[in-house]
């Protein structure tokens, strides 16, 4: 006798479902490409949404699959269409690589470092400074009680010049450094405090700094995001050279991010090929911006104890000074 093959019943999609299924499983990508794309994003959610974008990315090929496993071809080519686009988009943020230093250049460690309301461990974070010869260090979320704690850990003696602008909560910033700081300024209330000054280096020309911090874009608050986003100053190729270093609460997904950079900065993590690592849980948000006419030699992320972000070191390659 011939064995007798079971089958189980077939579940026939009618072509119309079938279609209809292909099409919705592949208009949420196809809406996150435009939106991510054309720099869309208005108000909350959309604003914090595209933070994750590199994640739509990598999700975004289920409904090609999806498409294909119904047989409906021509929405698989519509949903590989945002796929596409979207991995493009943040694929060259893991591709980069360090840059070689600029011939007769002034080499130049920096550091952005967010501690919590004050609450990260002072001996780590200065500890991570002293491995990596940190000589410009920036610090977000800096209030009046930390700044104590920080000198009693080295601080002072480790960066002697500082502009410091230390509030409550989250709006504090400041800006350590082991070189001579001038034309201070500061941001005055409401906003969050984002102090600059011009770093007097040896060997390179002077280099204008400014902590970042902008108001994260929560809902009620992205007006004030917005604001302090703008605010950013522009690097220019005639301008001085600038630095932007802090918790920007943007990533490279963001419009308003990448119109900042667009004006003649570069992304140092994602120079070097870091720019898809989360340094406050799974997103990048915080950045050091390098002037275009400088190298990006190295970035690293390092988990710093009491602290809900990562800080992130850069070694950049600054233009020597005239007739050096």
């Amino acid at each position: 006798m011939r064995p007798v093959k079971m089958r189980g019943p077939r579940i026939k999609i009618p072509p119309r479902w079938a279609l209809a299924l292909a099409l919705l499983g592949a208009l949420p990508w196809l809406a996150w490409a435009v939106v991510r794309l054309g720099g869309l994003e208005r108000g909350y959610p959309l604003i914090a949404a595209m933070a994750l974008t590199p994640y739509a990315a990598a999700t975004a090929w289920m409904p090609v699959v999806v498409a294909l496993v119904l047989r409906r071809r021509a929405v698989a080519l519509l949903a590989l269409a945002p796929a596409v686009a979207l991995v493009l988009a943040v694929a060259p943020r893991a591709l980069g690589g360090p840059q070689d230093a600029l011939p007769g250049g002034r080499s130049l460690s920096v550091m952005t470092a967010n501690i919590r309301f004050g609450q990260a461990d002072p001996r780590a974070l200065l500890a991570i400074a002293r491995e990596h010869r940190v000589e410009v260090l920036s610090l977000q979320e800096l209030t009046p009680d930390a700044v104590p704690r920080l000198d009693a850990a080295g601080a002072r003696a480790l960066f002697p010049y500082r502009i410091i602008d230390p509030r409550p909560g989250a709006r504090g910033s400041g800006i350590l450094s082991r070189h001579p700081l001038a034309d201070a300024r500061r941001s005055p209330p409401p906003g969050p405090a984002m102090p600059e000054a011009t770093v007097a280096l040896p060997g390179a020309r002077p280099l204008r700094v400014k902590a970042v911090h902008p108001v994260a874009p929560a809902p009620g608050d992205t007006w004030r995001w917005k604001r302090d986003m703008d605010g950013l100053p522009r690097a220019a190729a005639d301008g001085p050279l600038r630095m932007l270093i802090g918790d920007f609460n943007a990533t490279l997904d963001h419009a308003r991010m990448r119109r900042v950079l667009d004006t003649g900065y570069v992304d140092a993590a994602e120079r070097t090929g870091d720019g898809l690592r989360g340094s406050y849980w799974l997103i990048q948000i915080d950045h050091v911006l390098v002037d275009r006419r400088a190298r990006v030699i190295a970035a690293s992320f390092h988990d710093l104890p009491g602290s809900d972000h990562d800080a992130l070191t850069v070694t950049v390659s600054l233009p020597a000074a005239s007739g050096a």
